[in-house]
């Protein structure tokens, strides 16, 4: 990876970077559509859920409850501080699985500035119409309308739900080389968000090329870099394994 502040070998690695996050997103995205139909919330919550058919009382009861727990708990603290009620029934705008990308903060030890880190090779899963970018942005607005903040919370805390529920698509995901799996991230509280990750690595430069690159650009965004070596590194799980089972032999 680069240490040195060269602008060419930046430029062709940021080509390089974004061709392979396109390819690997479009595949993981792929896999998700075909798989959404794994993610149940008109299974797990019946009359609970507007429009959906009802299905075991008792079963569809326990759901609902243990979701009510998770939206008590997090949504009343900060930085969401929600009084709302989980209404009944649930009002699903969207049931579409969709990635968002994957951010976070890092603060260069030098200069003390703040930038904000994209990951080219993880994302968010969310529904559609509910982009991440976008929650952040209510969260921090101090007008906020307290319905669009709710509206995402409970639609995040839903399809958490689904998913913690849903072990087979976790495996299958894993078994497709994207394995999922459930983190925090800053500026949500304790929300918990799926992430999803490909079989691809991807690293920060020093920081003087961050330092360096966002001065050019004028702006406080960077993204990891993924070059040809990350690639000849991809560790084969599927190869390993047998040979792991064929060696006592």
């Amino acid at each position: 990876m680069t240490h040195t502040f060269d602008v060419e070998a930046l430029i062709k690695l940021r080509r390089q970077t974004r061709a392979i996050s396109d390819a690997l997103k479009a595949q993981a995205s792929d896999y998700l559509s075909t798989l959404a139909l794994l993610i149940r919330p008109q299974t797990l919550f019946g009359e609970y859920l507007q429009g959906a058919q009802r299905s075991s009382g008792r079963e569809t009861q326990h759901h609902f409850k243990e979701l009510k727990e998770l939206y008590d708990r997090i949504g009343s603290a900060a930085p969401f501080q929600l009084v709302n009620e989980l209404e009944v029934p649930l009002n699903l705008v969207s049931t579409t699985p969709q990635l968002f990308a994957l951010e976070y903060d890092k603060v260069l030890s030098q200069s003390g500035q703040t930038i904000r880190i994209t990951s080219p090779v993880r994302w968010v899963v969310g529904f559609s119409s509910f982009d991440l970018a976008k929650f952040r942005t209510i969260i921090k607005d101090p007008n906020r309308s307290n319905a669009e903040l709710y509206r995402f919370v409970v639609h995040y805390l839903v399809l958490f739900y689904c998913l913690s529920k849903s072990p087979g698509l976790s495996r299958l995901l894993e078994g497709l080389r994207f394995p999922m799996s459930f983190e925090r991230l800053k500026d949500f509280g304790d929300l918990p968000f799926c992430i999803i990750s490909s079989p691809v690595r991807s690293e920060l430069p020093d920081e003087t090329v961050i330092r360096n690159s966002t001065q050019i650009a004028g702006n406080t965004s960077f993204e990891e870099l993924v070059g040809r070596e990350n690639i000849l590194e991809m560790d084969d799980e599927i190869r390993q394994r047998l040979l792991l089972t064929v060696e006592g032999l």
